[in-house]
């Protein structure tokens, strides 16, 4: 399949490497600065442009790897008209090219993507189309993306599921961030931190709902603990109206599953 890239950023790169290496052919790459949508282009063997205007017409599709809040305000450019367009974004529902074309998309990557990783896993990949063809379409190209699962949603089911990828990912990191912060501030190392984040994480599974695997004082209702803790936040109030939250949600998790409750 023929492809104009859109954006020259880490969606792009990563995108853009994984197609070239099936043979689908990048005609060019559509980027704000020169340096870097020369860059991309080089690797891809592409030719480039930072004017919209001088856009290679001719593609099969027409990947929109911009940020979220351009992609409606790009795809408005005459050009698109009737193109097959496609963007990346989890966020952003499919339909915001509805106006402008009748065959258009979403493969979203369930993946923080970075330009800088020297090699991509099979990551679980998110598929909208517009109708039959492009479904068609966008499955065949999202396995030549990824080795992992290819899921088919509309608009909606995928917007709740990025809600439920800010929870399990973007708050998570910044949980590390504030256990990151304490130790600076207590002078410990958050080094011997790292071994039981990883562990955490791999205990999960798709077959047992992560409260099963919940521990801490919370989980035990150990209230000598949990009152040691919050007199030692009782200088960071915002850190301990977050520890209240979560203990208070973790106990009233633990009461719903019935199951759990003769566990110590």
């Amino acid at each position: 399949m023929d492809i104009v890239i859109l954006g020259a950023g880490n969606v792009a790169g990563i995108f853009g490497k994984l197609l070239f290496q099936k043979k689908h052919k990048i005609l060019q790459i559509v980027g704000k600065t020169p340096e870097h949508a020369a860059s991309l282009a080089m690797q891809l063997q592409a030719s480039f442009t930072t004017d919209i205007n001088e856009m290679d017409t001719g593609a099969h599709l027409y990947l929109f790897a911009l940020p979220d809040n351009l992609i409606q305000e790009v795809a408005a450019y005459p050009l698109f008209q009737h193109k097959f367009l496609v963007h990346a974004s989890g966020s952003v529902p499919a339909e915001v090219f509805k106006n402008f074309t009748e065959t258009y998309g979403v493969l979203w990557p369930i993946q923080s993507l970075n330009a800088q990783m020297e090699k991509m896993t099979g990551f679980p990949l998110v598929i909208t189309a517009s109708n039959a063809y492009t479904l068609n379409s966008l499955i065949k190209l999202g396995n030549d993306l990824t080795t992992g699962e290819v899921v088919v949603l509309t608009d909606e089911e995928k917007g709740k599921l990025h809600l439920a990828a800010v929870f399990a990912s973007n708050f998570t990191n910044y949980l590390y961030q504030m256990a990151f912060s304490y130790c600076n501030e207590q002078n410990l190392p958050f080094s011997l931190l790292i071994p039981l984040i990883h562990q955490t994480a791999a205990r999960m599974n798709d077959t047992t709902a992560p409260i099963a695997l919940q521990t801490g004082p919370a989980f035990r209702n150990d209230s000598v603990t949990i009152q040691h803790h919050q007199s030692l936040l009782t200088h960071k109030p915002k850190y301990a109206q977050l520890y209240k939250f979560f203990t208070d949600y973790i106990i009233e998790e633990k009461i719903k599953n019935k199951s759990l409750n003769s566990i110590p």
